[in-house]
């Protein structure tokens, strides 16, 4: 997605620390798209989503939540480091790395984390951090919040509740919730087996011929969706909060 700012006489916001809210013309100062329009200037770089993006959650499909902000500061940083980070991790600045280090703490190299945050009071602040807003983003199979509730709300509606709670009781059974809010997805994301298997059906995992792709759920809401369709949005869900 690209950041914009609107644009004031030509000017970007961005680049004025004083403006006149009716200059706005009613139009948001900052917003985040897959397009921008043309009274909007794109000012995606990792500082400006750092800066500007937290105010931005929940504005639009596809950035509901902390872990959307996560992944467009992440392509930004593997674009910059040619997607080496160990290698290239030079090409950040100073602000750069610890943005980096904020947001993409599981993908840093120990050895750049150390020399970019030496105190390790201040790494543990960090790790804590990132744990609790990556956690707070997938939510909670219990407590039916974040991305797991979008997941729930989005299968009740298109299947009804008694075939849903029977893909959530075999989710719930297998532990698939559970390891998703630790951070778990799939094998072909983690590695490891994961719910995003059990969504897909994916061929070679312990769920390719009974995950939910590869049942028998007429889809409901009278939309043309095929439970395939279904399942692929739950995923998309599950990976990249897009609801």
């Amino acid at each position: 997605m690209k950041l914009g700012a609107y644009k004031i006489g030509g000017v970007a916001v961005s680049e004025s620390e004083i403006y006149d809210l009716a200059d706005l013309s009613g139009n948001a100062p900052f917003k985040v798209a897959n397009i921008l329009t043309s009274d909007y200037e794109d000012i995606s770089t990792i500082e400006n989503f750092d800066r500007y993006g937290l105010e931005l959650i929940g504005s639009a499909k596809g950035f509901r939540d902390w872990k959307c902000l996560q992944r467009e500061i992440k392509a930004l940083v593997l674009e910059k480091t040619n997607n080496e980070m160990g290698t290239n991790w030079e090409e950040l600045n100073a602000n750069e790395k610890l943005i980096a280090c904020r947001y993409l703490l599981s993908k840093i190299p120990a050895d750049k984390l150390n020399e970019t945050i030496p105190d390790e009071t201040a790494r543990m602040d960090t790790a804590v951090f990132f744990d609790f807003k990556n956690r707070e983003a997938r939510g909670s199979w219990s407590g039916s919040t974040g991305r797991i509730q979008a997941v729930r709300a989005y299968l009740f509606g298109k299947i009804g509740p008694v075939n849903a709670l029977e893909v959530f009781y075999d989710a719930v059974k297998d532990g698939l919730l559970e390891l998703y809010e630790g951070g778990i997805e799939g094998t072909l994301e983690d590695g490891n087996l994961g719910v995003n298997d059990f969504i897909l059906a994916r061929g070679g995992t312990f769920y390719s011929t009974d995950g939910l792709k590869a049942r028998n759920y007429p889809v409901t809401d009278g939309s043309e969706d095929s439970l395939a369709d279904v399942a692929n949005v739950l995923a998309g869900i599950i990976s990249n909060g897009y609801y």
